[in-house]
């Protein structure tokens, strides 16, 4: 896109990057707190600090008998003239605070409607463009308090827009093109001007559901205010009121200026991300989002990119019964690694399992020896977690995963050496399985892979002890099954099963990197997310993890007629401890350690008996 640009003369601007906006860092509260003390005594305080400061040099100078005396004497009237100030002040709040609630609980409200005529002459002129202009004029209510408690609060809210809000928003609202308030001098007449996306009921729903305690704040000091509390409370959030007033306070609109009528503030901000971006994105991620911009929503940050995850990461495919395990040790080459690594990709099942079409697919995982001899520098397979790096043989893993003693790896029947890769064959029928066989077997040969262990597996739907098999409750947010009716409480985030994604606790963990200058080519996705493309990402370390996850495989010895035996003898000597209608047998004592009955039916919903053979108590 950028050649075809290029070749354009008249575009060459296109390629020029435009300035970058202002960055938003908002500060923390306590910053904040201490900015907004600091603005208010340079605002409003800062006569009594110059009466405060001569006072204090002057007596100061005029008793000392040297500089120290004199300095020790002017801190002492400047700490004693603060603590006066802000006494003075504190009484002056809760003075101004008290008659406030006491005018709170007796102003006047006004319902009326807007007249007809002028309501029918402002809705003539709205919803002509994407954009609406509102003109208010009130009245600010008499006396000094509200004209205090009114420059208190556009102090406030200046001081908010100024110093915490994201430059073009009103807090959580983002289709304000435009507003002003002024005080007519020498008057108490207050105007509210503002052009805003969308139309004007939408306008005052936002403010009533998002900014309702600024907008009481402001217009409480107005006659006939929907009635407030503590000057930000009520107000605003008593809507059907809050609309009359607001209209009943309108006037209409003889002109008004806008610099792109058929646009919204959301257009406005993705064009200006589409400029930005066009000459900034310099990587995949950055091209990916910047494209998204073209799109009628927004990708949201977070959702899955399915087209890059493993078939098997979104559920077992029950629905291709038959495969095995093959476990290979790569060429000692990384050319001849990667030549093989190049070949297998295409038969790797991405996306939900649905959408596969073919008759056998397989899925993909590497062991950290496999990733040293496919190439990967020493600084990016250190960022991988030290369980995945040290694997099951090591002595400390060994031992929390109770592989000791007949169980240990010296008595394992493969697996001592870690292999390289792994192929996890799935498909719809033994010839399907043996055709893939065979490809993988003449590529293998071809690149110089060796197989070290092949496991013939049928995926059946009872597991060796007698189980129902395939049972699963998680369901991964954002997968074709969690877009499905699914009870909430069995959903979890993609971050607790693939990387690069929040967790439950809406955390993005950290996952294995590396450096820039391992992507020259700038394919790998970037750690941090893509922003407003003001500043360039491509030195960005790269996320090297994404959109995988971590695979075990383990070959178990399975003691099934020991388990019978167990459940027998444990049924025999508690038969005597459960009263009826409970039936302690085997398959009871089994259905307790497993979770459920052999058929899959759940112990909560059928606590007695299998729901086969259920009978109603008499």
């Amino acid at each position: 896109m950028r050649d075809a640009v290029r070749s354009d003369p008249s575009l060459a601007w296109a390629l020029q990057p435009p300035t970058a906006p202002a960055p938003y860092d908002p500060p923390t509260t306590p910053v904040l707190i201490a900015r907004m003390a600091v603005s208010f005594v340079a605002t409003y305080l800062w006569p009594a600090g110059l009466v405060l400061v001569a006072v204090a040099l002057l007596s100061g100078i005029l008793g000392a008998t040297d500089v120290g005396d004199a300095l020790a004497g002017v801190v002492g009237v400047l700490l004693m003239g603060a603590l006066v100030v802000l006494g003075l002040l504190l009484v002056a709040v809760l003075a101004i605070y008290a008659l406030l609630r006491r005018a709170e609980q007796t102003d006047a409200v006004d319902e009326r409607l807007p007249l007809r005529p002028v309501l029918t002459a402002m809705q003539e002129r709205e919803n002509q463009a994407a954009q609406n202009h509102m003109l208010s004029v009130t009245e600010r209510k008499p006396g000094w308090v509200r004209s205090v408690t009114s420059r208190l609060v556009f102090w406030i809210i200046g001081e908010f827009v100024a110093k915490l809000y994201r430059p073009g928003f009103l807090g959580g609202i983002g289709t304000i093109h435009f507003a002003r308030w002024v005080t007519v001098p020498g008057s108490r007449d207050l105007l509210f001007f503002s052009n805003f996306g969308g139309s004007w009921e939408s306008y005052l729903e936002d403010f009533i559901t998002r900014a309702h305690a600024g907008l009481t704040a402001v217009w409480s000091n107005s006659v006939g205010f929907p009635r407030t509390e503590n000057l930000f409370q009520r107000g605003a959030t008593d809507g059907e009121r809050f609309k009359r007033y607001a209209r009943h306070s309108m006037i209409p609109t003889r002109f008004w200026y806008t610099a792109y009528p058929r646009l919204t503030t959301t257009h406005i901000r993705t064009n200006a991300l589409i400029r930005r971006g066009f000459s900034a994105a310099m990587t995949e991620d950055e091209a990916t989002a910047w494209l998204a911009l073209f799109g009628s929503a927004a990708r949201p940050d977070g959702r899955m990119a399915s087209n890059e995850i493993q078939s098997l990461a979104f559920g077992g495919l029950g629905f291709l019964p038959h495969g095995g395990a093959l476990l290979y040790r790569l060429p000692d080459t990384v050319d001849a690694a990667r030549r093989w690594l190049a070949a297998v990709q295409p038969r790797i099942a991405f996306n939900d399992g649905r959408r596969l079409g073919a008759p056998a697919v397989v899925t993909l995982a590497l062991s950290a020896p496999g990733l040293q001899r496919l190439g990967l520098p020493p600084d990016g397979l250190a960022t991988f977690p030290a369980a995945f790096l040290d694997g099951m043989v090591a002595p400390g893993r060994a031992r929390i995963l109770g592989d000791v003693g007949p169980s240990a790896p010296e008595h394992w029947s493969w697996g001592r050496t870690p292999p390289d890769a792994a192929l996890l064959l799935y498909g719809r029928d033994p010839a399907d399985v043996a055709a893939l066989r065979a490809e993988l077997d003449d590529l293998a040969a071809e690149c110089g892979a060796t197989l070290e262990i092949a496991i013939p597996v049928q995926i059946a739907r009872v597991e060796p002890f007698g189980f129902m098999d395939g049972i699963s409750q998680p369901v991964i947010r954002g997968t074709y099954k969690g877009l499905r009716n699914v009870d909430p409480i069995h959903l979890v985030e993609p971050g607790e099963f693939i990387l690069g994604y929040p967790d439950n606790r809406g955390n993005r963990p950290p996952g294995p990197t590396l450096p820039a200058t391992a992507d020259p080519a700038n394919r790998l996705p970037l750690v941090e997310r893509v922003g407003d493309f003001s500043a360039s990402m491509v030195e960005c370390p790269r996320d090297l993890g994404a959109n995988g996850s971590f695979l075990v495989i383990r070959h178990l010895e399975q003691d099934v007629a020991g388990f019978h035996a167990y459940c027998e003898a444990e049924a025999e000597r508690l038969q005597h401890r459960l009263a009826p209608p409970y039936r302690v047998d085997r398959d009871f004592i089994g259905a307790k350690l497993v979770g459920r009955w052999p058929g899959g039916a759940s112990l909560v919903r059928h606590p007695y008996l299998p729901p086969d053979e259920e009978r109603q108590p008499t």
